[in-house]
């Protein structure tokens, strides 16, 4: 079953979308679930469409990857059994 190029271009989109979140999350398994993700839709394209598809794919993978990743400030999670302002002063 060959996709139409409406149904290519937005399965393209949620592609990037994934890579978006596991750049963020999970960079450690991006690369595995990006090429996994590419050969299904090359396998469920016209042939020829699949060297578009990779050449695309490549890109939107390196332009990804050069986005910076937000780095989180806290080693762990914060445990509080009482918030400040409920506790007494003394």
């Amino acid at each position: 079953m060959a996709l139409s190029p409406e149904e290519l271009e937005q399965e393209i989109r949620k592609l990037r979308g994934l890579l978006q979140l596991l750049h963020e999350d999970q960079p450690d398994v991006m690369e595995d679930i990006f090429a996994f993700h590419v050969g299904t839709l090359v396998s469920h394209s016209a042939p020829d469409q699949h060297a578009s598809i990779r050449m695309r794919a490549r890109q939107m993978l390196a332009e990804v990857q050069a986005l910076p990743r937000r780095v989180e400030t806290t080693r762990g999670p914060v445990i509080g059994l009482m918030p400040a302002e409920l506790v007494p002063a003394t």
